[in-house]
This record gives structure tokens, sequence and C-alpha cells, in this order.
């Protein structure tokens, strides 16, 4: 693996990734159907810009069809917004009310073992109802609350992006300084190879 450039393709990525989710934030007066689309041209780059700079021999079948897949999301999330708004939207009011009642649920289910806090589980269930609820009712507000939120989450990947990037480039600079030093395999130290003297 070619780990300079490996590391460049995350750095960008992640730049970009806290740029876009940036700008969902504070684009000001930005209507849900103008950051929705921001989100949809960030697919596409980050398709592109994968595939652009994988490293040498990287761009396998998997690359190209997941680069392909990419930008037709991001196509059709791009010409239809509110669409896709409003379908997470509802989406999401739907999860969030089904894993409050499991919440509700296993709350009883532990009151009748005896553990005293059985409330706190029973009081997280009732407020992600009244909150499932807020999204499927108020799907306008709905939206803007989840935008947000996905910005949030964009800002936070990017971050990441970056900090594994710079991880990767040191990593490759050390094994350029120490021909005998790889990269590990398992995820653990970095492993030192070389001959065994007797």
């Amino acid at each position: 693996m070619d780990l300079k450039r490996t590391s460049r393709t995350v750095i960008v990525n992640g730049v970009i990734a806290f740029l876009v989710g940036l700008l969902m934030m504070v684009w000001p007066g930005a209507t849900a159907e103008v950051v929705v689309r921001i989100f949809a041209v960030w697919l596409a780059v980050i398709a592109v810009s994968s595939f652009v700079l994988a490293p040498k021999g990287g761009r396998s079948g998997s690359l190209v069809a997941r680069s392909v897949l990419l930008i037709l999301l991001g196509a059709l999330i791009f010409f239809s917004p509110m669409f896709f708004a409003a379908f997470v939207t509802i989406l999401t009011g739907f999860a969030i009310i089904f894993f409050s009642f499991l919440a509700v649920t296993a709350s009883l289910f532990i009151r009748s073992m005896g553990v005293r806090t059985w409330w706190v589980l029973t009081l997280i269930g009732v407020v992600g109802i009244i909150l499932g609820g807020f999204f499927l009712f108020a799907p306008d507000a709905g939206i803007t609350a989840l935008i947000f939120t996905l910005a949030a989450f964009i800002v936070l990947v990017g971050i990441a992006l970056v900090a594994l990037g710079w991880r990767l480039h040191k990593t490759a600079q050390a094994i350029r300084q120490d021909p005998h030093r790889r990269p590990p395999e398992d995820g653990g130290d970095d492993v030192i190879s070389g001959e065994v003297i007797e």
C-alpha cells in the first residue's frame, strides 16, 4: 500500500468533509434544499477524489463501483433534495419511535427484576417517542434539526479523517527513514523486519 498517497487522499477527504459540514451549519439563510444539495455535491466530490487519488494499483472494480454509486446517489439527491430530506426525516422519526418503544419495554422488564433505576430507561423512551413524533408531524422543523445534526456529524467525520491521514503520513515518513520498518498488518505497533544473525 502506498501510505503517502493514501494519507493524502484521507486528509483531502477529511478537509472537504469538515468544510462542507461547516458550510451546512453556518450558511446564512440557507434553505433545507440548498443544504441538502451541498450534501449531494459532497458525496460526488468524495467519490471522484477517492478514485483520482487512489494509490497506484488500488483502482479496483469495487472502488469504481463505489464511486459510480456515490455519484449516482449524489445526483439523485441533488435533483430531488426535498424528497430526500422528507424521506430521511420520516424514516428517522419511525426509527426513533421504534427504539424508544423497545426502551420502554426493556425498562418494564428490568423493573420486574427489581432494578431501581428502571425509570431512567422509561424516561429516555418517552422522550424518544416525543422526538420521533416531532420528526413525523412537524417535518419542516424536523428537516432543519436533522440537517444540523448531519452537518455536525460530517464535521466530526472530517476531523477524524484528517487525524487518520496525518497518522498515516507520519507512518509513511517513519518507513522512509527506516527501510526495515513496515506498517502493521493487525493494527498494532510498527514491526521491524530484518535478518537474524547467529
